[in-house]
């Protein structure tokens, strides 16, 4: 072979490697996120701003494939999902942990922390540590370290009938969701608690399986909920804050770029979801009543409270929640 030929070969050899290392470089990466809430929720709208802002950052180089209203299946199903690495993403709420991680126990007890700031600092705190160091080990990472997904929707009850006081609970059939904490917590407070995946508690309304729930009203207005149940009881019982777990081994394998991606859309995810359970409180809970018919109380927590505080002793000595971590968590400032 002539000199001039080798060198037209060694050309085009070059070029072709150049082209199939641009189309690579190029390739699209597709990750997968579940939730558990409907689309038009403040987990919906989160979640869909995150994977908006993940596609505008990565010029469409990076797509997260959203899968809303359980359609992966329930919170444990997911959670255990991603810690596998079978599903990339899930829309984490850390009290439902709690069968894995002590430090999550405490989050869903009844009035541990004072308002969403205190919640945000145990979170964020060297108390909480262990519990992300644990979860990590098990194959999991959170990707909003600062924990900006705040719930302004506030914690309520959406029941059949009125309930102002811990002894308006007694006897009625509460649906709780998977967590230890949250079913000796109502069972505590007076309920007979059940345990309903969120996506057919509106089917166990219809059938008198309950008779009430805790939940924002925003998510009762969403979930449709308030069309069953007529009374909506705020409680505080608790402050939400969520945030969105990722497969530990699928987070390292992508780029520092892709990385700092997922991170930086977290916290506009995280702007979104506040923004919109914040009308969850005005505009939604306007509609409900007006919609629904359903009748807003916001009684005296006082007498929630004074209950809350035998409830929380029967949790630590029944070794539901971790003895001392309660009052640790309450002398954060």
């Amino acid at each position: 072979m002539s000199r001039i030929k080798r060198w037209v070969v060694g050309l085009i050899a070059a070029f072709g490697a150049l082209v199939i290392g641009s189309t690579g470089a190029l390739a699209q990466v597709v990750l997968k996120l579940g939730t558990v809430d409907g689309q038009t929720t403040h987990s919906g709208v989160g979640v869909d701003a995150f994977a908006a802002e993940v596609a505008r950052l990565s010029n469409g180089q990076m797509k997260i494939e959203v899968f809303h209203a359980g359609k992966l299946g329930g919170i444990p199903d997911q959670q255990k999902n991603v810690l596998q690495g079978s599903q990339d993403l899930h829309l984490l709420y850390p009290e439902f942990l709690t069968g894995l991680i002590d430090e999550t126990k405490i989050i869903s007890a009844p009035y541990v922390f004072r308002d969403l700031d205190h919640a945000q600092a145990y979170l964020k705190s060297d108390l909480f540590k262990p519990g992300l160091d644990k979860l990590r080990s098990m194959g999991g990472i959170i990707l909003d370290t600062s924990w900006s997904w705040k719930q302004k929707d506030p914690r309520g009850l959406i029941s059949t009938k009125p309930v102002r006081t811990p002894k308006d609970l007694e006897g009625m059939k509460l649906r709780i969701w998977e967590s230890k904490t949250a079913i000796e917590t109502w069972r505590g407070l007076g309920a007979n608690t059940i345990v309903v995946p969120r996506p057919e508690m509106y089917l166990a309304f219809k059938q008198g399986i309950i008779e009430g729930g805790p939940e924002t009203i925003g998510v009762a207005y969403d979930g449709k909920n308030a069309e069953m149940a007529k009374y909506w009881t705020r409680t505080d019982e608790y402050y939400q804050i969520v945030n969105i777990m990722m497969n530990e081994k699928k987070f390292q394998s992508l780029t520092a770029q892709q990385r700092d991606i997922l991170q930086k859309a977290a916290l506009v995810g995280g702007q979104a979801y506040a923004a919109e359970s914040e009308r969850g409180f005005t505009e939604k809970k306007a509609k409900a009543m007006k919609d629904f018919g359903v009748t807003i109380l916001e009684p005296d927590l006082a007498p929630w409270r004074e209950r809350s505080d035998k409830v929380i002793a029967v949790l630590e000595n029944d070794g539901v929640i971790p003895k001392g971590l309660v009052a640790k968590a309450k002398a954060i400032k």
